[in-house]
């Protein structure tokens, strides 16, 4: 039986950092693969480059600061293509970042846009990707939150980030990142602020737990 080419291949990654004038190397010959179906998760204290290295993947890196100095990234889509996103830049990984691999920060109010509704926010990439219309667009991403526990979902959609509790935006960034059902799906400590919803009087029944809410920095294949 022949195996499946991985998700995620990444061989030899080097992430360096410029600081004064020289490199400072923050993740340093890094090989990993995900399988279909498969949850790696790599530990390591504050600082030892567990976030930096989903930014790599993603190609979210900050020009100028940082960049990825060595390695190869290969990435299967989701139509069974493999693309290595080290060659890709601009529209092209554009076309795969939300679309094939998304990514959930560890931060949501930092990651969430405030001026746009959260129905807003989760609605632009099914509309961007899938070529969905607004009307469909904005009906899958009420569907988004209530898969992700959001009580309500159809009112939710409709406020802003700060009307949300810290909770309630990490859940909207998780359905965000899902949005397309993507192919890879990175998590940076996407447990962090989110809490089960405990039903009062006045509120439906309790969700699930947050999707991909796993300790330290998850990778994984939906």
């Amino acid at each position: 039986m022949v195996q499946a080419e991985p998700i995620l291949q990444i061989s030899g990654l080097k992430t360096v950092f410029r600081i004064a004038q020289r490199d400072v190397t923050a993740v340093h010959d890094l090989d990993l693969e995900v399988a279909a179906g498969e949850t790696v998760a790599p530990v390591g204290e504050s600082g030892s480059g567990k976030s930096v290295t989903g930014l790599s993947i993603m190609g979210l890196l900050p020009r100028g600061i940082r960049r990825v100095a060595a390695g190869s990234i290969r990435l299967r889509r989701k139509d069974g293509s493999t693309v290595e996103l080290q060659q890709m830049d601009g529209p092209d990984l554009r076309g795969v970042s939300g679309n094939d691999m998304g990514i959930v920060f560890q931060e949501p109010l930092t990651s969430l846009n405030p001026v746009y509704t959260v129905g807003e926010q989760i609605a632009e990439p099914i509309r961007i990707h899938l070529g969905k219309s607004r009307r469909q667009a904005r009906s899958e991403a009420v569907h988004r939150l209530e898969d992700v526990g959001i009580p309500d979902p159809q009112r939710r959609a409709g406020q802003y980030p700060h009307e949300m509790s810290g909770g309630m935006r990490q859940r909207a960034t998780i359905a965000m990142a899902l949005a397309c059902d993507p192919a890879l799906l990175i998590a940076d400590e996407t447990d962090h602020g989110a809490r089960c919803h405990h039903p009062g009087p006045d509120s439906g029944p309790a969700g699930p737990p947050a999707a991909g809410a796993w300790h330290g920095h998850a990778v994984r294949h939906p």
